[in-house]
């Protein structure tokens, strides 16, 4: 005969609450689980944020006209996001670009609900990345290409000749271009660190507009003309020579220039006037006549400025 088994009256069942049928369910973990991921979410955006991207110099935290009003929201983003957006203005995502095992997004700090005006957002997208450096550059061969190129800038959005070498351990830079509203930049502001293993990524379009650098042309070298009347005013003494006029020698100029301590410097030679006729001096003059150099006639390669 099969023994019968007494069921236990109100035994406690673990992690399960009573419904009003007498079912019960279970629920309380499942409903710690989301704010445990939103918490973990804040940790990593507040640190990346706070510490990853300002460590290189550039205010991330605002206090500008584009800080946003009120408080960030914290998400778990879709995985594989195509664009970044702010208002009417997009660029392709830096997900686009990743390939299996180089890394993952990890969470996004936004403004609460919809923005009353999209340019005055911006939108922090949080990576957790292996080799920023390769991933990074390979970004900027996207983003500087195409029709609508972006710039490297710096934080006034002057555009910049160079680009620079990144590495792992750390690094920072700025991707601008002008924004489809007008008197805006629509910029990426990039930085990451090794020892976090974070990227952040940071979208905005505060105002500002893009510039190139102003060239500063090199001033024209002085004459022969104007640099022999030049050496024929100054007293023998200041050209390491006897004498008390430099009518006293005959001076040549030497065909070109010669470049002395970066400068371009004319060469000439100053023969003493008379029977002898002999070399008394060679004398370089840079072409802003403000350097004086003295070649030693007798070794031809020591020289010594003399102003």
């Amino acid at each position: 005969m099969k023994k019968k088994v007494k069921k236990k009256k109100d035994e406690p069942v673990e992690n399960a609450e009573s419904t009003g049928g007498g079912k019960k369910k279970k629920g309380k973990k499942k409903l710690l689980l989301i704010p445990v991921l939103l918490l973990l979410v804040a940790a990593i955006a507040a640190a990346a944020v706070l510490f990853v991207l300002p460590h290189f110099g550039i205010n991330l935290l605002g206090g500008g006209s584009e800080e946003p009003s009120g408080p960030v929201e914290e998400k778990i983003p879709k995985k594989g996001i195509e664009t970044y957006a702010v208002g009417e203005d997009t660029a392709v995502a830096l997900d686009t670009i990743l390939e299996e095992g180089e890394g993952e997004l990890l969470a996004l700090r936004s403004p609460p609900g919809k923005a009353d005006d999209g340019v005055e957002s911006r939108y922090t997208y949080i990576y957790e990345l292996n080799g920023a450096a390769a991933i990074v550059d390979r970004y900027l061969d996207l983003m500087m290409s195409g029709e609508e190129p972006f710039s490297l800038v710096d934080e006034s959005y002057l555009i910049l000749e160079e680009r620079p070498e990144l590495e792992d351990a750390e690094g920072a830079l700025i991707l601008a271009r002008n924004s489809v509203v007008e008197g805006h930049v629509f910029q990426l502001v990039i930085g990451w660190s090794e020892a976090s293993a974070n990227l952040a990524v940071r979208v905005s379009a505060p105002e500002g507009a893009l510039h190139k650098p102003v060239k500063v042309e090199p001033p024209k070298p002085a004459s022969v003309g104007e640099q022999m009347a030049t050496i024929q005013s100054m007293s023998p003494a200041e050209l390491a020579l006897p004498g008390s006029s430099m009518s006293e020698y005959d001076i040549y100029p030497i065909e070109g220039f010669v470049k002395i301590d970066g400068m371009d410097c004319r060469r000439f030679h100053i023969y003493e006037a008379g029977d002898s006729y002999s070399l008394a001096g060679i004398i370089f003059l840079s072409g802003d006549q403000q350097h004086v150099y003295r070649m030693d006639p007798d070794d031809n390669t020591i020289i010594t400025e003399l102003k």
